[in-house]
Parts: C-alpha cells; sequence; structure tokens
C-alpha cells in the first residue's frame, strides 16, 4: 500500500510540474506576441474614434518605428485593393447579413463558370479574416469590427473589447451621425444589431458574441472617451523593447475630459 502512495504523489508532483511548466511557457508566449486590440461594438455605440483615440495616446506613451494604427475602413480598402474585391461586399458581411444560403453557395461552388461580379460570401470573409490575423501578428493594431474577436481568439497578445450602451443613447448617437430622425435612426440600429447578430453566429463557430470573448466591456454612455482609454491601456501587453524608461499610463481617469 505504502509504495503505491509513493507512486501516486510522484506522479501528482510530476503533473503539477508540467503544468506549471506549460502556464509559464504560454504566459512567454503572451509577453513575447505583439500586442493588438480588437473592438466589437453593438449599433450606435460607437467605435471608430475610440480606436483613433487609443492608437494616438498609445504612440504618444510608446513611440516605435511601427505605430499604432486604427482600422475601420482602412482595413475594408486594404482587402479590396489585394483581393479585388468590391468594398460593397466586404461591408455588406456585416451590415446586410447573408445574401443567399450555405445550400446556394454549394450549389454556385460546382459550376465552372461563376459570375465575376457574384463573389462567394465565405472567400470575402476568408480574405478579410486573413488580412485582420496578418494586422494582429504585425502588432500594434486597433481592429474595428469585422469579427477581429473571433479571427485572432487563438493569438497571443490580443485584447477585446465590447462596446455597449442603451438603445436610447445608441439611437441618438446614430440619428447625429446619419442626421436622420429619431424613428429612423431607431430602425437603422435594431436592423444593423439584428445583421451583426447574423454575422457572428455565421462567422463565430457558431454561437452568439458570448461575454467571455471579451477582456473588457465599456458602457460608451457612462464614461468620456478618455476613460475609456485610460481603461484600456493597463491591458495592452508592455512591448519587448520597452526598456525601464518607458512612459507609464496614468491612472484611469486622472485626466478624464467631460
Amino acid at each position: 500500500m505504502k509504495p503505491k502512495t509513493t507512486f501516486d504523489g510522484l506522479l501528482a508532483s510530476i503533473r503539477a510540474g508540467l503544468y506549471l511548466q506549460q502556464q509559464r511557457a504560454d504566459a512567454e508566449a503572451r509577453d513575447a506576441a505583439p500586442p493588438f486590440v480588437t473592438i466589437s461594438r453593438q449599433a450606435g455605440a460607437g467605435g471608430r474614434t475610440l480606436a483613433r483615440a487609443l492608437a494616438d495616446r498609445l504612440n504618444e506613451l510608446d513611440p516605435a518605428d511601427h505605430p499604432w494604427a486604427a482600422w475601420d475602413r482602412e482595413l475594408v480598402e486594404k482587402v479590396a485593393a489585394e483581393q479585388h474585391i468590391p468594398v460593397s461586399l466586404i461591408e455588406s458581411l456585416e451590415t446586410q447579413g447573408p445574401r443567399r444560403s450555405v445550400f446556394q453557395d454549394f450549389l454556385a461552388s460546382l459550376s465552372a463558370e461563376r459570375d465575376a461580379a457574384d463573389v462567394d460570401e465565405f472567400k470575402v470573409y476568408r480574405a478579410v479574416a486573413q488580412t485582420v490575423r496578418a494586422l494582429a501578428r504585425a502588432g500594434r493594431s486597433i481592429i474595428v469590427g469585422r469579427g477581429g474577436v473571433y479571427a485572432t481568439r487563438d493569438l497571443p497578445g490580443g485584447v477585446h473589447l465590447r462596446l455597449v450602451a442603451p438603445l436610447p443613447d445608441r439611437v441618438a448617437h446614430m440619428a447625429r451621425v446619419l442626421n436622420v430622425p429619431d424613428e429612423q435612426a431607431a430602425r437603422e440600429v435594431k436592423k444593423i444589431d439584428r445583421q451583426r447578430e447574423t454575422f457572428h453566429r455565421r462567422y463565430g463557430g457558431g454561437g452568439a458574441l458570448l461575454p467571455e470573448a471579451f477582456a473588457l466591456t465599456l458602457n460608451t454612455a457612462a464614461m468620456t472617451e478618455r476613460q475609456m482609454v485610460d481603461c484600456v491601456l493597463p491591458l495592452i501587453p508592455r512591448p519587448p523593447h520597452a526598456g525601464p524608461g518607458a512612459r507609464v499610463p496614468e491612472a484611469a481617469g486622472a485626466h478624464a475630459t467631460p
């Protein structure tokens, strides 16, 4: 009985050692990986201006030859130029929902002759996802929308953000952006929310947009842009080149604007 107990204890010790070794290896991989950020957002909750403000602040705190950059419309244009895909098709992934069923895609793929304008929807998404992953691997990228959280969820170094806000605030924001009455803005917000939910179900591995996919969820109606930037800064992995003299982000809210 005693030898078995000794053996079991030795086996448990080996397993614990291997677990700690793997944890250290994972931590070292995360520390060595170039940092990047993805931003997912409810319709009307913002995202573009926060991404640019965060990039500006990071470049101020940690200037480098490879500066931080926000990718939103720029990402769409990059994919369109590299893959020779119309911009409208890339934008429609999130804003129009599926244009055809999976079965229709399969039938169309059997045809040797395809209309040049009828680009396969899944191929469009794959092109977007490949570009998103390339930007994430290069590091110092802030990727707005386009399923960035799903395309990069297996890559180390990422900070995934979710922006939300109460429906009335989102409607008011959409009305200002589009310069339309509140009633029309409300219809637009609800439509985009439905379309993005469909997009996430389709390209997110069959699941909805789950809270645990994100490191931080921010209520854009309850915080200033500066406060949100201050909340995100401590989550950004320390760059490998940062030495003892690297600037340290200020405490959240220390200089929050009204």
